[in-house]
Order: structure tokens, then C-alpha cells, then sequence
């Protein structure tokens, strides 16, 4: 009898672990197939485009011998890119030269795919998202041809700018104040697209990296140009501020670093215009110091630091240091004038012209005005709604006046103009590689702004001898064209 019932009780035992064991295994599974669900619901509602039109999807390039790629033009309708039907095969023909090679990239079977062509493959195939009615009527009216996109840059302008870096390193980007529109957008040195499969090699080895787009993705410092920014964060934060006078030695020490102006400033007091006209380090590193890391990062990241940028394109982040184990006074001192850990790109340093060109208001950049269907329907860009305040327009003001003084009276002077009232702001950002770069950020006219402008030489040395000469040519070909149309 004992024997008997102690056989049962281990029979109820391993039969009630035999259930748990089957519910555990049930649950598992459960978790198991939610989690593949998931996986399966994210990747078509977030991922699967972006696999449709990727560059390794070999499926697109078996559609693309049946479909007619689209034609990109520029913002007046000139052809920048097309592909002809040679019977047997289709060509992508590129008619922009060098000027363009780093924006629109190439569309090869052989090496893939760069630039506008990569990140627009979808509409230039008529792949991407679409309206099943729209897909209907395709079907319908057999029609086998990709979307024309339509850019907002100026073909003429951009080959301008390019013509006038003379193959030296470096890019300029030209915005619309009031839109964030794209007007220039220009990396050197460039290459033609039409014959990269043949020079691939050898643009592979260039130490001038022409395959790179330094408009979007070059991170540099700032150097001087970065006041503008140093200077709304102490106008934001200062009341009064601009009544006030600075004195400078031709230095500052901050924690055993020496901080010297330019040698053209002389030792004395100056006020606040003056001190930026002039760009005395050392009176703005001061200013920096009497900011705060705390005051000078939140300004920087109202600018763009330290964010992604919506844009058609990858965009790298430019780089303003927060806290950390190694911060110093020193750090934050060469911080304020866009030296020490500041890095950015040429395309943030356009918007910051154009946050004050625009009294205040930051305009999201895009480059895309609009893409239009086979059937005639026009698709306008979203990024044309994205704005925010960053600083007030009564800063801004002031700010457009300072910049205007710099031209005028200080290290801008080269990019003056005869009728044309232009406000600006130099560079020349130190840095460990060679020479110093060369910076000019501004925009024209100063009080009714229709173009903003960042250009960047590298190595170039001083910003006022040789970028400002360059924005300031690119400013009166803009003028120029303008009026003739």
C-alpha cells in the first residue's frame, strides 16, 4: 500500500511537470512567433522600401534594362542627366561635367550607384511608394518609363563655383534664405560621370578624393566663421551686451594656453562689433568663457550641431563637444572660436547664413523641387515645410549688421561689392594637416537676402584672402544671371 502510493504520487508529479514543460515550450513558441510577426510588421512598414531600392538589390538592375530611367534636370528645366535607348541597350548620359559629378554621382551596373542617383533610384526607376491607382493606370497604359526629378540647383551657378575653385579642395553651398532651396552645391574635385567606370581606378586612388561630396559629408572647423554662432549665444543670453567694451592684449591666457588675435589687431579696447569685425580671438574666447558649456552647447545644437539634418542625402553630423573628463577652460575657450573639437560641414555652415539672413529662422535645406510621373502628376518635397525659431529676430538683426561691419571695415573686405550690400563672416580654421582652411559664410542683399553662401577652401589659408574673393564673385554671377532672366 505505502509502495503503491508513493508510485502514484511521483506519476501526478511527473505528469504535472510534463504540463509545465508543454506550457513553457507553448509559450516560448508564442513569444517566438510574435517576435518573427514584429520583425516581419517593422521591416514592411520601415524597411522594405528602402531594401526595394538599394543599390544591392540585384532585381533593380534586371528592371532597369526594362524600364527608361528617369531625367533629372536643374531648377530651369536643363538636362543634367538622361538615359538614351540604343536599341540593344540603355545609356545613362550625363551633360553637367565635372561640376556635378559628386552631387549626382553615377548609376552603373558595374560599380553601383552614388550621389542623387543612389538616394533617388526609387523615383528615377517609378518604384518607389506609390497610390494603387496610380499604379493601375501605369499597368493600364503599359507604360515603362521611371519619374524625372526636377533639382532646385542653378546649372549655370553651380558651374560657376566650381570653375572658380580652380581644382583646389573644397566646396561651396549656396541656399535660398526664406526656402532652405539649394542654389549651389559643390564639391572639388569633382569628376565626370561619364567616365567613371573607365577611370575608376584611378579616382579610387586620387588623393583629392573626388568621389567624395565635402559639401555633405567633409567635417572641418570652423574656425572664425563659428563667431556668428559664440556671438548669438551671447546676445541671446546678455542683455545689453553690445554697449559694453572689450580690451585684448593680442592674447589671452586661459589655463597655460595662449590664445593670440591675428596680428593685424592691435592691443586696446573695442566694442562688440568692432571685436568681431576685427575677429579677436582673443576677446571671444573670453566671451565663450563668460558664456558657459552649458549656454554655448544648447546654442550650438539651436543651430544644428550635434543633429541630424533632413535632406535628401546622407548628411554627416557636425560635431560641438558637450561635457567630458577632459573639459577645461582651455577646451572651451578654443571651442567658441571654431577651433579645438568643432567640426562641421560646409552644408551646416550655409544654414547658419541663412538662420540670420532669414531674421532668426531655420529653413530645412533640400534639393529636390519636385518629381513628376510619366502621367503628368508632380509629387512637391515635404522638407519644404521644415522650419523652427533658433534665435530671435532681434538678435538676428544685430547679428546681420555685425556681419555687414566685417565686409565693410573688417577681415570680409575682399568680398565687397560695388551696388550690393553683402554681410559675411571669415574663417581661417587651424587645423593638423597643413595650412589653415579657409572660411567665408554670408549671404546678399544684407536687408532683403536672396542667396546665402558657405565657401570652403581647404588649406587655403586666410578666409578673408581667399574665400571671400570667391563667395563674393559667386554672389555677382548670381546677381547677374538674375537679371538677365
Amino acid at each position: 500500500m505505502d509502495i503503491y502510493e508513493t508510485g502514484g504520487g511521483d506519476g501526478i508529479i511527473k505528469m504535472n511537470n510534463l504540463k509545465k514543460n508543454i506550457k513553457t515550450t507553448f509559450y516560448i513558441f508564442c513569444l517566438l512567433f510574435l517576435s518573427l510577426m514584429s520583425y516581419l510588421t517593422y521591416f514592411q512598414l520601415y524597411e522594405r522600401q528602402k531594401l526595394i531600392e538599394s543599390s544591392y538589390n540585384r532585381r533593380l538592375w534586371e528592371q532597369e534594362t526594362k524600364i527608361k530611367r528617369g531625367t533629372i534636370y536643374d531648377r530651369n528645366g536643363v538636362t543634367l542627366a538622361e538615359t538614351i535607348d540604343l536599341g540593344t541597350e540603355k545609356k545613362r548620359i550625363y551633360i553637367s561635367g565635372e561640376a556635378f559629378g559628386p552631387l549626382l554621382g553615377y548609376s552603373s551596373m558595374k560599380i553601383g550607384r552614388s550621389g542623387l542617383e543612389s538616394a533617388l533610384n526609387g523615383e528615377l526607376l517609378g518604384i518607389a511608394q506609390k497610390e494603387p491607382l496610380s499604379l493601375l493606370r501605369q499597368k493600364i497604359y503599359g507604360l515603362s518609363q521611371g519619374n524625372d526629378v526636377y533639382l532646385t540647383v542653378d546649372a549655370e551657378l553651380q558651374k560657376k563655383a566650381y570653375s572658380l575653385l580652380e581644382g583646389k579642395r573644397g566646396a561651396v553651398v549656396a541656399l535660398e534664405p526664406e526656402t532652405g532651396a539649394v542654389l549651389i552645391m559643390v564639391s572639388s574635385p569633382g569628376f565626370d560621370s561619364n567616365k567613371v567606370e573607365e577611370q575608376w581606378e584611378k579616382l579610387k586612388g586620387d588623393r583629392g578624393l573626388p568621389l567624395l561630396n565635402r559639401a555633405l559629408t567633409g567635417l572641418y572647423p570652423p574656425g572664425s566663421a563659428f563667431k556668428v554662432v559664440t556671438l548669438s549665444g551671447v546676445l541671446e543670453n546678455f542683455t545689453g551686451i553690445e554697449k559694453e567694451k572689450f580690451e585684448t592684449k593680442g592674447y589671452i591666457k586661459v589655463g597655460g594656453r595662449v590664445i593670440k588675435d591675428d596680428n593685424s589687431i592691435k592691443p586696446g579696447e573695442y566694442s562688440l562689433k568692432e571685436a568681431f569685425a576685427v575677429s579677436s580671438n582673443a576677446i571671444f574666447a573670453g566671451l565663450g568663457l563668460r558664456l558657459g558649456r552649458d549656454k554655448l552647447l544648447k546654442i550650438a545644437g539651436d543651430f544644428g550641431f550635434n543633429s541630424k539634418i533632413p535632406f535628401e542625402m546622407y548628411v554627416k553630423k557636425s560635431q560641438f563637444p558637450g561635457h567630458s573628463l577632459m573639459d577645461s577652460d582651455v577646451q572651451l575657450a578654443e571651442d567658441s572660436i571654431g577651433q579645438g573639437k568643432v567640426l562641421t560641414t560646409p552644408l551646416l555652415m550655409a544654414s547658419i547664413a541663412q538662420i540670420i539672413a532669414n531674421h532668426g529662422v531655420y529653413h530645412s535645406p533640400y534639393i529636390i523641387d519636385k518629381v513628376k510621373t510619366p502621367l503628368g502628376q508632380v509629387k512637391v518635397n515635404n522638407l519644404r515645410t521644415v522650419r523652427k525659431t533658433v534665435i530671435s529676430p532681434q538678435t538676428a538683426d544685430i547679428v546681420r549688421d555685425y556681419m555687414v561691419e566685417v565686409v565693410e571695415k573688417g577681415t570680409g573686405k575682399a568680398a565687397r561689392m560695388k551696388d550690393i550690400k553683402v554681410a559675411g563672416k571669415t574663417g581661417t580654421a587651424e587645423n593638423p594637416h597643413g595650412e589653415p582652411h579657409s572660411w567665408f559664410i554670408g549671404f546678399a542683399p544684407a536687408q532683403d537676402p536672396a542667396i546665402a553662401i558657405a565657401v570652403i577652401v581647404e588649406n587655403g589659408g586666410s578666409g578673408g584672402k581667399v574665400a571671400a574673393p570667391i563667395a563674393r564673385e559667386i554672389i555677382e554671377y548670381y546677381f547677374k544671371i538674375r537679371n538677365r532672366k
